[in-house]
């Protein structure tokens, strides 16, 4: 029942988390400082070891919870990290798997490593001090220097997370692989774990409660409301009203002049009972968004929008409570959220809160409809809604609906009123909000810029061949708001969350105070809970005599979706895979992931990226001296920093000194160059395994070609910073991941076949931009035969021979042949198909492929091919693809 102290008997560096146990080999040597410190990386790595991954968030390098937990050896972009790194061969990284069958699997690896927040989270090593930086090793280490002394000032000014569990051994981990909703009893628990441990539980708790104060006090500082400049208990009051986190009864904004944002008593309690769960079962917490371009924060780096702002501070604070955030900005440019929403239990994932940001793009209503009832519907959790129509969302799920929002909050900042004055304030706050008379410096009209954005910062690794845009990241406009908007935003998150932490420790604390300790179940499970709301949910919708839903009126009378049953959307959890990014889990989730390869081995592939590793942080983003840094304040802790190596040489491109174990050439080697992953993620929806049918119908061509520019891991989180680097790029370091990727296909392309997993009610349909390409795509625009003329014969198993073939001319006869599982099933014409090409929101067009559960059930092996029997020009005869759904 539980994972023994001699079950963990090994290292863990594997995602690159790395933690020596107590219990660890005789082979070993360590010894640990208060927070459980490796002393020497190097002594205890072997070459072959192949690191396992503990999905435990705040888990220390001693085995112990709710430590401090990133940075050290796990930190790859400072020596000591990127040393022990080459001392892999290869990493094996287990991903949890939920008990509940029609959870979504909703991380990956690169989750779990979290590279990003090793790097940017580590109290003790600067990251404007990598060996990454083009500078010299001088001030490298100057700026090590720098923040060594800032972070012991803010340690004695804030404080600091100074939790310790004197248990003298290793605790047991409680295993959830068989619990659904992780909702275990009491007497399940392993009898010395953390949880049955009422000391421990009742440290933890008023350490917790410190760490969240901490952060609160220090925002309000930040906007420049310090507590210790308030005179009075009265001033107090006043400053709290001016961030108050409004508690109303109704789903309903209340109106107000002041606050930062508010939620409904039950989406409270349940917000709070989330995290409470969350924290008991060391689990993961999702926070999504999606949205439209400003969210996305087009014209910033990606790093500074909302989301990734908010992760930011949270990120640190859930891990010392045991807690991975799961933080996903899925937001993109010109488009609402219905291309997302109709595959949300997949693109989005799983979430704990949904976070609805179209508002230019999605006025209507009904829009709005589907993007909750999906997220409602899908997968193993039931999401707090913020933002968005709630409709008639509190009848439907049986008055269960927990909704909350972001208010302005203008009134907490304090005003611009000239462009000196503006400079003497807070540095967050700087020409933020504006007095009307100079609204110019505040709308980058006077000078002062909105944005503090970067394409470019020289790496000691790499030097781009494309000349790096200038101007900075793309899409800067009057309604695309600059980082400093961003930031307000994503502190408004913040303060949400932490109220809800309060929440959280309160039912805890008041909980053992009513009923004993360990907690009563009741007050932490949400399995029950979950499932009620949803039969509510889809009773309601499913049963005759109730009026029909706005989603239902849309769906069922647009002439652009007629007879494609997407009305069911609003009644049924869909399920989607695509070429669009950002989404969940990212490539694992794409198009091309479940495609079948053609006999030659062929497969539409992504562009090799122009360079590897994390993206160093532009130096102008440093909080200056003097100002207040609230990610400073979230990851400090009282443990003392590693007794780790991270001496190096400066080489300068020496060839003599490539091999030196501490060259910045191998250092950068090390941290740069990804380990082949021996990845146990059993979430996986592997493409099939059922045997390619070889016939004169249904072959994978060899001329379907992606168009994407993500080269890297794209699913909207801190960790997808690699997402967008093609060769060429002319901003490499924006970090975006608003990318409209499509398989792109015509006449001559021959069948695309994708696997298409776990289908229950025979539907399937696409998301198709019929009007490209035109002229062939960049693999048939020479082409003058189907699939260039390469047919496979059965006689001769999957070796093609070359043959003459019939040329495909312009498609007034356009069909495309759909086969299920191997058989030609459904030929469309053009006829049928054109009404499908109007749109029924801008670039949102969809078509049907399948609708009949006695031919599309289980896992499917679809296949599309596009065909035309006219000789004008076969280039003409061609789509992109970029959804794939299903239900």
């Amino acid at each position: 029942d539980s994972w023994t102290p001699k079950l963990r008997n090994f290292l863990v560096i594997g995602s690159l988390a790395a933690f020596s146990f107590a219990v660890a080999s005789n082979t070993t040597k360590s010894s640990t400082t208060r927070g459980g410190s490796i002393s020497d990386a190097t002594s205890i790595l072997d070459v072959d070891s192949i690191a396992r991954s503990m999905s435990i968030a705040g888990l220390g390098t001693s085995g112990k919870f709710h430590q401090s937990g990133f940075g050290g050896i796990q930190n790859i972009n400072h020596p000591a990290g990127a040393r022990a790194r080459r001392k892999l061969s290869e990493a094996n990284v287990i991903i949890p798997v939920s008990a509940v069958e029609h959870a979504v699997p909703s991380l990956s690896r690169e989750n779990i490593e979290n590279l990003h927040g090793h790097y940017v989270h580590d109290e003790h090593r600067s990251p404007f001090a990598s060996f990454l930086y083009d500078r010299p090793k001088e001030e490298l280490e100057a700026e090590q220097e720098e923040y060594l002394k800032k972070m012991s000032q803010v340690r004695q000014e804030w404080g600091a997370w100074d939790f310790n569990d004197e248990h003298p051994e290793i605790r047991p981990i409680a295993n959830f692989d068989k619990t659904p909703y992780k909702d275990m009893m009491n007497k399940d628990f392993p009898k010395n774990s953390w949880q049955m441990d009422q000391k421990y539980v009742t440290d933890f708790i008023a350490e917790a409660r410190k760490l969240v104060d901490r952060v609160r006090e220090g925002i309000y500082a930040e906007y420049g409301h310090p507590t210790k400049d308030l005179k009075s208990e009265e001033g107090i009051q006043a400053r709290n009203e001016l961030f108050k986190i409004h508690i109303t009864e109704e789903a309903v904004d209340p109106r107000v002049p002041h606050g930062w944002a508010f939620i409904n008593r039950k989406g409270l309690e349940m917000y709070a009972r989330k995290l409470l769960h969350s924290m008991m079962t060391n689990d993961e917490f999702y926070y999504i968004m999606g949205g439209h371009s400003a969210a996305a924060g087009h014209g910033n780096n990606f790093s500074q929008t909302y989301m990734l702002e908010f992760a930011n501070i949270m990120e640190p604070v859930l891990h010392k409570l045991g807690v991975r955030l799961i933080a996903r900005n899925l937001a993109m440019g010109g488009l609402g959220t219905t291309h997302y929403s109709l595959g949300a239990s997949t693109l989005y994932g799983e979430t704990d809160v949904m976070f609805w940001d179209s508002g230019m793009t999605e006025k209507g209503a009904a829009d709005q409809d589907l993007f909750h009832k999906q997220n409602l519907l899908g997968g193993e959790r039931v999401p707090v809604l913020l933002n968005g129509a709630v409709n008639n969302l509190k009848a439907e799920t049986g008055d269960n609906l927990w909704y909350g929002n972001i208010l302005p909050g203008w009134s907490a900042v304090p005003k611009t009123t000239g462009l000196d004055q503006g400079a003497e304030l807070p540095w967050t706050v700087q020409y933020l909000y504006c007095e009307q008379s100079v609204g110019g410096l505040c709308n980058g009209r006077e000078g002062v810029p909105t944005y503090h954005d970067s394409c470019w910062i020289p790496r000691s690794d790499y030097t781009p061949s494309t000349r790096q845009n200038p101007g900075g990241v793309s899409g800067k406009a009057s309604w695309h708001p600059g980082d400093r908007s961003h930031k307000f935003d994503g502190r408004k998150h913040t303060m949400l969350m932490l109220r809800a932490l309060d929440e959280a420790l309160d039912m805890w604390e008041n909980g053992i105070k009513t009923d004993g300790f360990p907690l009563k179940e009741s007050y932490w499970h949400v399995g029950e809970i979950y499932q009620n709301v949803r039969s509510h949910l889809t009773n309601y919708l499913n049963n005759e005599g109730f009026q029909k839903t706005e989603c239902e009126k849309r769906w069922e009378s647009h002439p652009a979706v007629k007879g494609i049953g997407l009305d069911r959307a609003c009644r049924i959890p869909l399920k989607g895979m695509a070429e669009f990014s950002p989404i969940n889990r990212g490539y694992h989730n794409s198009i091309r992931f479940h495609l079948k390869a053609a006999p030659n081995g062929y497969k539409p592939t992504a562009p090799y990226p122009a360079y590897k590793g994390i993206d160093v942080l532009p130096l102008f983003w440093k909080v200056p001296e003097g100002h207040i840094d609230v990610h400073a304040i979230a990851i400090a802790s009282t443990y003392a920093a590693p007794g780790l190596d991270n001496s190096w040489i400066d080489d300068k491109d020496d060839e003599n000194v490539e091999e030196a174990e501490n060259s910045r050439r191998m250092l950068r080697k090390a941290a740069t160059e990804p380990l082949t992953v021996l990845s146990r993620d059993t979430s996986e929806s592997e493409p099939s395994k059922r045997e390619l049918v070889i016939s004169n119908e249904v072959i994978p061509g060899q001329g379907w070609v992606t168009t994407t520019s993500a080269t890297g891991y794209c699913d909207g989180s801190p960790n997808a910073f690699d997402c967008k680097r093609p060769l060429g790029y002319n901003c490499l370091m924006s970090g975006h991941n608003d990318d409209r990727g499509t398989l792109q296909g015509d006449s001559l392309s021959g069948w695309l076949v994708v696997n298409v997993p776990d289908v229950k009610e025979g539907l399937i349909f696409a998301k198709i931009q019929w009007w490209d390409p035109r002229g062939g795509n960049s693999k048939t625009s020479k082409w003058t035969e189907y699939n260039n003329g390469v047919v496979y014969a059965e006689e001769n198993g999957n070796n093609p021979r070359e043959l003459k073939g019939q040329v495909i001319d312009w498609p007034k006869d356009f069909r495309l042949e759909v086969a299920i599982n191997g058989k030609i099933v459904r030929i469309y014409t053009y006829e049928e198909l054109i009404p499908y090409t109007k749109e029924v929101a801008y670039n949102e067009a969809f078509y049907p492929i399948i609708d009949d559960k006695r031919i599309a059930t289980g896992d499917v092996e679809l296949g599309l091919r596009i065909r035309s029997d006219t000789y004008d020009n076969p280039h003409h005869a061609s789509f992109s693809l970029t959804h794939i759904y299903w239900a």
